[in-house]
């Protein structure tokens, strides 16, 4: 069991301010202290506003995991770069706000991440996700979804035990679970949670790694984790046209997934030249507002049967326009 501690300090001068506001500015500093990795951080007035909207953000999160109607998915195919069958699902959380408006992963992860409310944020997307599977499943469809897992959830032991209730609540085959992992936050905890992923693997969870070439570890990583999937980072697929080193990469990932008998998926693909030297490269499949952008749930389940029903072999998939 790994425990962490992250201790907020504040100092001030005797009168200058009560109990109540120097217990404030000492909460920010532990938030302070989480975000930047470390144990300990001294309350800075300069980031007081930013840290207290966070502080909010968390409270309104509070509530939203309560309401049911807030926290929605949004799902996006992947899809075989010669067949156009779909290849999997990837499930990214929105969040409906009353005031806010419709907020992305990156305006409220960051705090969820390093607050208190990780745990249940992580159970909820999950069991969101395979309800979705389930009914996939109910259809006929045997198609995996894919969810994205915070390095700080796999240091928990009890992460492996709540996975398998909610598979078995949805009655979801463990192989239909794909965890979308990055390298660059798991390695510098590797040792910690390498009981986590063996105890998942174990259970027939599938493994992905998320931004695959953006860390400065990835082919360590590999020789340490099993993994079913490699997921290029769109980072390198927009810029392959451009820059022969994103091309490089490219080409060097498929072929290292290739050596090592995994999938690879391209993320980002935005046009048709991407998609032709993807799979020119040997890349087997590819997500991206080429093919789809992320959908509601309700609508993602008719969007996989007409994949599965067009997929012809040697063919390239079908845009969400119809075209080819």
């Amino acid at each position: 069991m790994s425990v962490e501690v992250s201790v907020g300090v504040v100092v001030a001068d005797a009168g200058t301010a009560d109990l109540t506001e120097l217990l404030r500015r000492a909460d920010i500093a532990m938030y302070q202290a989480k975000e930047g990795g470390g144990n300990v951080a001294a309350y800075d007035s300069t980031r007081d506003a930013a840290s207290t909207d966070q502080l909010a953000l968390l409270a309104e999160l509070r509530e939203a995991l309560e309401v049911d109607d807030q926290l929605v998915l949004a799902l996006q195919p992947a899809v075989d770069l010669a067949t156009g069958a779909p290849t999997g699902v990837e499930a990214l959380i929105r969040w409906r706000h009353p005031r806010r408006g419709w907020l992305s992963p990156v305006e409220f992860i960051r705090p969820v991440e390093n607050s208190e409310q990780l745990g249940t944020f992580t159970r909820y997307v999950l069991d969101k996700a395979l309800a979705v599977a389930a009914g996939w499943a109910r259809e006929g469809l045997d198609i995996p979804i894919s969810v994205n897992l915070s390095a700080r959830s796999l240091l928990d032991p009890r992460l492996p035990g709540e996975i398998a209730d909610a598979l078995r609540r949805h009655q979801v085959p463990a192989h239909r679970l794909v965890l979308e992992i990055t390298e660059t936050v798991v390695m510098s905890e590797l040792e910690i949670i390498d009981e986590v992923l063996a105890t998942l693997r174990s259970m027939g969870v599938q493994l992905a790694v998320d931004d695959f070439g953006t860390g400065f570890s990835s082919l360590t990583f590999l020789t340490r984790i099993a993994v079913d999937e490699l997921k290029v980072d769109r980072s390198f697929v927009i810029r392959m046209a451009e820059s022969p080193e994103a091309a490089a990469i490219v080409r060097t990932t498929v072929g290292l997934a290739h050596e090592l008998g995994l999938r690879v998926v391209a993320e980002g693909v935005e046009t048709a030249e991407q998609r032709l030297a993807l799979a020119e490269l040997g890349c087997t499949a590819a997500q991206g507002y080429h093919f789809f952008k992320p959908m509601p749930a309700d609508k993602i389940g008719a969007v996989l049967g007409t994949l599965l029903d067009r997929a012809r072999p040697n063919v390239f998939p079908l845009r969400a326009d119809g075209a080819s």
